[in-house]
């Protein structure tokens, strides 16, 4: 992101919705807790955001998403054995869990849950930003066979969404590590079957 734009109020408001999609769901992502958050002006949010609460939670979810699926690719793309990356970013995110103290969970599964007829027009962007993170995945799981390679992606994406949220849940990084050990192991037989 350009560093003149860091400190506009617009972005202000979008990573102040990130990160209460994370910590509520789109309760988080209220009109008045995001200005309180962003210390935006208060007449601002539907100047800079003009589709109200929706656009923004939308855009929000969108740099969450692209943030997320730069964090997994850069991930992936280290020298090493792609059991050991997958296993690398479970441990990422355990560890990143844990400094956040628990309070945090992830933004697309936070309005995900939320999602009724007023928000429905947010199931295909969550639904979208979650394809990003099994392309890429998938991407790297380029030693497997085709067929198995989205199905064994997807199967990670929803490891690692499940095992965050029992993370929180717990206030314990251990199921995402297990979840991490298993997703490694299957990608493993996949890559060495017997």
């Amino acid at each position: 992101m350009d560093a003149r734009f860091l400190d506009h109020p617009r972005d202000r408001m979008v990573d102040a919705a990130v990160m209460g999609l994370r910590a509520c769901g789109l309760a988080g992502a209220g009109v008045n807790q995001v200005i309180a958050a962003s210390g935006a002006p208060k007449g601002s949010l539907y100047h800079y955001f003009p589709g109200g609460k929706l656009q923004l939670a939308r855009e929000a979810l969108e740099r969450f998403g692209e943030q997320r699926r730069e964090d997994i690719e850069a991930v992936l793309a280290v020298d090493g054995p792609v059991d050991q990356n997958i296993r690398r970013i479970f441990k990422r995110m355990a560890k990143a869990m844990s400094a956040e103290g628990f309070r945090f969970g992830c933004a697309v599964a936070g309005a995900a849950v939320d999602l009724d007829e007023g928000t429905a027009e947010l199931a295909p962007v969550c639904h979208a930003i979650l394809e990003t993170w099994v392309d890429a995945i998938a991407a790297a799981l380029a030693e497997i066979p085709a067929a198995r390679r989205r199905p064994l992606a997807r199967f990670i994406v929803t490891a690692l969404q499940g095992a965050l949220v029992q993370a929180r849940a717990a206030r314990s990084p251990q199921p995402v590590l297990e979840a991490g050990e298993i997703a490694a192991s299957l990608v493993r037989a996949e890559l060495h079957p017997s």
